[in-house]
């Protein structure tokens, strides 16, 4: 049954605007397979002394404190769905607050994006910074690993999504938009595309490797706060401040279903990776969980006393986290 597991009272020090899951399991992902023709420098990995040598279930968090935390999350062995949280790092360096975490698909690299128009990288098991990338004049919104690693892609004040190596830092490409202030992005999963939603309501889709601009959608009458793929890359969900959910079919850019049941601005979205569900969050304090199949509403969770921010998945299906101007970090149980 769905139910609370952990609640985390201050988490940060001020509201916390981002989370991310990441999961680390030794041996695995030493090879990713590139986006695009394979030739490519694979994806960047701590040193291999500096790795785990177990499986970890990390939770990055991002505040206004101007830090990014990084938890650790380890399920309990007795069934129960429950689990402990213990906090490993907290990460110094940005200048003003951290508004969008990230974590590769190795569970090795943290990113973090903040109002100082930087993105940082961040080694997960040790806490050391790894990369600073400069993204100014304009701050960096949303900060987004690619599906292989190799690249961290971010949407900016100036209507830009600017994609970067993940090793180096090295500009790769800029995606226009020609609109106004990209909020949010997402990668599908294969890789071959990339979703923007803006401040004007208006949905954007490139293709990654030509930049070609596939799809123009007039979706919300108000600003997208949130956007992500399904995990099977047929679907696209959005929340916007016009208090609606919005699924279009990613092949004809057609709206397939609105949901409305929260009652403020919907602030977050994010899938289960089985893609049984999807989760969204909103100001008006609550978590509500979906079944993606019959698009209806499975279960609202009111543990939150203000606005909250974001609210992610972890890798396996089984847990949710939401963070909050409440300064809280709770985690739920989703059952699969």
């Amino acid at each position: 049954m769905f139910s609370l597991v952990h609640k985390q009272e201050n988490a940060h020090t001020e509201g916390i605007w981002a989370c991310a899951w990441g999961k680390f399991i030794p041996g695995a992902h030493n090879n990713p397979p590139s986006e695009t023709n394979g030739t490519e420098d694979p994806e960047p990995t701590p040193p291999t002394e500096n790795l785990p040598d177990s499986e970890v279930q990390y939770l990055v968090t991002g505040g206004l404190d101007d830090t990014v935390r990084v938890w650790k999350w380890v399920d309990s062995d007795d069934g129960s769905g429950g689990g402990q949280l213990s906090k490993l790092h907290t990460l110094e360096g940005h200048s003003l607050g951290v508004i969008s975490t990230a974590v590769n698909p190795a569970g090795t690299i943290a990113a973090s994006s903040s109002l100082d128009s930087t993105i940082k990288l961040w080694n997960l098991h040790t806490g050391e910074q790894m990369e600073s990338l400069d993204c100014s004049p304009v701050e960096s919104w949303s900060v987004v690993f690619s599906p292989c690693g190799q690249h961290v892609a971010t949407g900016n004040h100036a209507g830009k999504i600017n994609i970067y190596q993940a090793k180096g830092g090295e500009h790769v490409s800029t995606l226009d938009t020609r609109g106004r202030f990209t909020y949010t992005i997402a990668y599908s999963q294969d890789g071959k595309y990339i979703a923007s939603g803006a401040i004007d309501g208006f949905i954007n889709v490139f293709e990654v490797e030509s930049g070609k601009l596939l799809h123009t959608i007039e979706g919300h009458a108000m600003t997208i706060r949130s956007i992500t793929f399904s995990p099977d890359s047929q679907l696209l969900l959005t929340a916007a401040d016009d208090g609606h959910m919005k699924l279009y079919d990613f092949a004809s850019g057609k709206l397939a279903k609105t949901l409305s049941h929260h009652a403020s601005w919907v602030l977050s979205v994010d899938f289960s990776p089985d893609q049984m569900r999807f989760v969204s969050s909103s100001s008006d304090s609550s978590v509500k969980v979906w079944d993606a199949r019959q698009r209806e509403l499975l279960h609202t969770f009111t543990s939150h006393t203000d606005q909250v921010w974001c609210t992610r998945y972890n890798k396996d299906s089984s847990k949710i986290a939401s963070v909050g101007d409440d300064k809280n970090l709770i985690v739920y149980n989703s059952p699969v």
